[in-house]
């Protein structure tokens, strides 16, 4: 017999895992969330007259990611830092922000991200798939294509996607790199070559895909994040062997997908180390003797498991 434990437990996953870490607030004496932020956004930057994160410039850029009538507006510097010394002009759920460098004793405003609360049903319709990264521009250009991507994570993408997401894969917006973009839809998915770049290069791309609900009410969940090793000896090693034995029945015995960032949260590509393994078989190792710098980053690692998995430990 389920335990009402378990199935808030339950509950509590699955909004987790359709919303991510968008879900913040709740309604006074219930556990259940109530509202959620969108992700933030930055379409601007102060370079010209100002910071100009408006509600119909980003509904432009952003389509589908803002509800009609956000209740609240967060605004902080792309850097973290919470709104201080600047004189913003305008921050409300009607116009969105604006900041003026004429306005600023040191001229210049600083550069400003936002995002908005909004009803919970408004960010349980849908929902996004991990992030992608299957080519690099290297050769003729980056080919983020769905008809790749299909066949090298079956099942991680839904047939009919919503929305596509494009950054590159340090996180800046597809915008603001300036390439000039051939396929951006959700039909093909995304290519972007070499040939049309004034630079000769396109930067290196990552995508996801919005999909619908019923395709995310499913089939797998993460793991809580490892961190079992630092790179003062011969590298970083995360490996799954090291895991199992460190973790017991923490980590499925057969990963669907592991993800790896930096114990401060940067993705593993964009730190520029020479990676030897980052696999759901054997885990992930970077050896110092790869490194021009001479030591890996420090590491941590998650998997994806199958959502049978998770309520079995639940």
């Amino acid at each position: 017999m389920t335990s009402p434990n378990m199935i808030r437990w339950l509950y509590a996953m699955i909004v987790a895992l359709l919303v991510g870490n968008e879900v913040q607030a709740r309604t006074p004496g219930s556990s259940s969330p109530s509202v959620c932020w969108t992700k933030w956004l930055d379409r601007d930057n102060p370079s010209g007259k100002g910071d100009f994160e408006t509600l119909l410039d980003l509904r432009r850029e952003y389509p589908g990611y803002i509800c009609q009538k956000p209740l609240q507006i967060d605004v902080e510097t792309t850097s973290g830092v919470i709104v201080s010394s600047d004189v913003i002009s305008v921050s409300d759920t009607t116009t969105g922000f604006i900041c003026l460098n004429s306005e600023q004793k040191k001229g210049q405003c600083s550069d400003y991200r936002v995002r908005f609360k909004c009803p919970l049903n408004f960010c349980l319709k849908d929902c996004w798939t991990p992030w992608f990264d299957r080519d690099n521009p290297s050769g003729t250009g980056d080919y983020e294509t769905l008809k790749d991507l299909y066949n090298e994570n079956p099942n991680q993408i839904c047939q009919a996607p919503l929305h596509i997401e494009v950054q590159t894969t340090s996180g800046l917006s597809m915008h603001s790199t300036g390439d000039v973009v051939a396929v951006a839809d959700t039909t093909s998915g995304f290519i972007c070559r070499n040939s049309d770049q004034n630079m000769g290069m396109c930067s290196d791309y990552r995508v996801r895909f919005r999909c619908p609900l019923d395709y995310c009410q499913q089939k797998d969940c993460w793991t809580p994040w490892f961190d079992r090793d630092n790179p003062s000896g011969t590298g970083d090693y995360e490996t799954l062997k090291d895991l199992y034995n460190e973790n017991p029945n923490q980590i499925c015995q057969a990963p669907i997908d592991i993800e790896v960032q930096t114990t401060s949260g940067l993705s593993m590509d964009s730190t520029g180390d020479v990676v030897a393994v980052a696999d759901t078989t054997s885990g992930f190792i970077c050896r110092n003797s790869d490194q021009n710098t001479g030591m890996c980053s420090d590491y941590r690692v998650r998997f994806r498991c199958p959502l049978d998995y998770c309520q079995r430990k639940g």
